[in-house]
């Protein structure tokens, strides 16, 4: 098919974090993701749309979000 996406799924499988909590924390730092049981994250960085500059920041978020949620 000529028609292709952009997505990236993260699953969660360190038992110690909480892939929801995750989430949620990401969504407080304005990300916009996609939640898919039991434990995957979906983030969409598009080319098109993201810079460089945006792909780092998400990376900067995520890591800030898995940081405060294995500190709990």
């Amino acid at each position: 098919e000529d028609a292709r996406g952009c997505q990236m799924s993260l699953v969660v499988r360190d038992e110690t974090l909480v892939a929801r909590a995750i989430f949620n924390s990401l969504e407080k730092l304005n990300v916009t993701a996609d939640w898919r049981e039991p434990n995957v994250i979906r983030v969409a960085p598009v080319p098109l749309y993201n810079s460089f500059g945006d792909v780092y920041d998400f990376s900067e978020r995520l890591e800030m979000a898995i940081d405060k949620n294995d500190q709990e």
